[in-house]
């Protein structure tokens, strides 16, 4: 109780930061220009045409980690295509993904409309390469790519 006490009291007091134009700016191009959120390094393979690099290179691990506030060796595969979800879907990277869970088994479905394959199998990669780091020794996976999206699913060994 102390602690919501607190924060509108801070609140009140103007302390607690608040979103310059620059952030208001930024919101404004993703979401009414469909602008994707990119990082400088990732931007940079992408530019010099070295799309492992650029996969290699991306702010999704350290993102993640942010995002759930713990290291990924403590982070789930569950846990991880949650978090990437919701990123994805903030950067407005894709259109649409839905996480589906069996008895052993997690499948990953997501829709994008850049209408390329290429844009599918880039995306796929990223999962992969999180995947091939930290979960493969327990689960393994097929893909399905298409122009418009992917389906990842993930098998408990």
């Amino acid at each position: 109780m102390n602690e919501v006490i607190e924060a509108a009291l801070k609140f009140m007091d103007g302390e607690l930061p608040t979103i310059d134009e620059n952030d208001a700016l930024l919101i404004k191009f993703i979401r009414d220009l469909d602008f994707t959120g990119c990082g400088r390094t990732q931007y940079m393979y992408l530019v010099c045409g070295d799309r492992e690099k650029a996969i290699e290179e991306s702010m999704m691990e350290t993102a993640i980690e942010w995002l759930l506030k713990k290291p990924f060796p403590e982070i789930t595969l569950e846990d991880f295509l949650n978090a990437l979800k919701s990123g994805w879907i903030a950067l407005n990277r894709v259109d649409y993904i839905e996480i589906t869970n069996g008895n052993n088994w997690i499948q990953f479905f997501c829709e994008h409309s850049m209408r390329k394959k290429e844009v599918s199998q880039f995306l796929v990669e990223h999962i992969l390469y999180i995947y091939r780091k930290f979960y493969a020794s327990e689960w393994d996976v097929i893909t399905s790519v298409s122009t418009n999206g992917f389906t990842i699913k993930f098998y408990r060994k």
